[in-house]
């Protein structure tokens, strides 16, 4: 395989993504008035001092409807007016794209910006939002701060089929083709009636070419196959694709390798972001870095994943975290919901009684 200079033009986008998606602390709690806390790794402060609406957190931001329907949203130390009144939204770990009326605005590591003042759909990620211009009749793509044009739609109308994952997104023009639009450019991928099957992650495009009956990957722009023969399943997190094959073997391609997990097939997985988590023979496992842990002897009846560590409730009731290499007990109290933003832990208990843990400390609501 060459490598050229869009493999290190790649490289420096992954060394980039690396060193951005280090360990995040943003999430939230409310106090016993029912006023919402910001925690910011490690640090608290109130926000604001009526119950919200609505409330949310990325890896990066929180995101909430106020009292009076506004959206506000907190980066990096500073509380953003977005809007005083949204008709949704969606919260990912990077950008906030919401619609005001058929207005599109993304807010992007602090900017505001009107991507479209009339779109009917869009689709976003972490890093893309793809759209469709009700008014030039063109499907639109946003990365890296700049839009493209993806399509001409005119003679069709409306776009078909269009997928996003975490930095890449897919689509069907009008020529019927499956397009890749990857780190601002396209690249014909599949004609889509011969389109067996797709899923999407950081830096790849999984499929099946029904035409053949082959396992295929859009990789990091090279296309690489993968199996002889389609599996029966298969999901893509960041930069991988874990798949049970025609052998019901389960198997992970990353790094332009593919190795078996388990020779046993897996009674379940599951793939978010940087980890896959997976039951083989009644015990509870986790896929991440190349790296096989086993969590527990049994399957947690809840368990929340994100980035790269799970929460979940042990049998006795305890909250326990995997944080990517080692897995500990964070609380012994009686638990009555968590969640997981960023590596942030949050979790309730109690009368209005919430806890965050992170990076080793739990903070209080009190």
């Amino acid at each position: 395989m060459r490598f050229g200079f869009r493999h290190i033009a790649i490289m420096l986008l992954l060394v980039m993504f690396c060193i951005t998606a280090r360990s995040q602390g943003i999430s939230f709690y409310n106090d016993y008035l029912d006023n919402v806390w910001v925690f910011d790794n490690g640090n608290t402060k109130q926000i604001d001092h009526l119950p919200p609406k609505e409330c949310g957190a990325g890896n990066k931001s929180l995101v909430y409807i106020d009292n009076s329907g506004g959206l506000k949203i907190y980066h990096n130390r500073f509380l953003h007016n977005a809007s005083t009144f949204v008709s949704n939204y969606l919260i990912t770990d990077n950008l906030i794209s919401f619609t005001m009326n058929t207005q599109l605005k993304v807010f992007d590591d602090g900017n505001l910006l009107t991507l479209c003042a009339s779109a009917d759909e869009y689709w976003a990620s972490d890093d893309v939002v793809v759209w469709f211009d009700d008014m030039q009749h063109m499907l639109m793509g946003y990365w890296n701060g700049k839009k493209y044009t993806l399509d001409d739609v005119l003679s069709s109308g409306k776009p078909s089929n269009v997928y996003v994952g975490k930095n890449i997104a897919a689509y069907v023009d009008v020529n019927g083709f499956l397009n890749a639009f990857y780190v601002g450019e396209i690249e014909q991928i599949i004609y889509n009636k011969n389109l067996g099957g797709i899923a999407l992650g950081r830096d790849i495009i999984a499929f099946v070419d029904a035409s053949t009956g082959t396992f295929e990957a859009y990789y990091r722009k090279d296309f690489i196959s993968l199996e002889d023969f389609a599996p029966t399943s298969f999901k893509c997190g960041d930069g991988f694709v874990a798949y049970v094959d025609a052998s019901s073997y389960l198997k992970v391609f990353e790094n332009f390798e593919t190795r078996t997990i388990s020779f046993d097939e897996p009674d379940f997985y599951e793939v978010t972001d940087g980890i896959m988590v997976f039951g083989v023979q009644n015990y509870f496992k986790a896929y991440v870095d190349g790296k096989v842990y086993t969590l527990e002897s049994f399957i947690p009846d809840k368990y929340v994943i994100n980035n790269k560590s799970v929460a979940y409730l042990d049998q006795m009731g305890n909250l326990r975290y995997f944080d990517g290499t080692k897995t500990e007990t964070i609380s012994y109290e009686k638990v009555t919901d968590f969640d997981l933003t960023g590596d942030a832990v949050r979790y309730t208990f109690g009368v209005k009684s919430e806890c965050i843990y992170y990076k080793g400390r739990t903070y209080k609501n009190d």
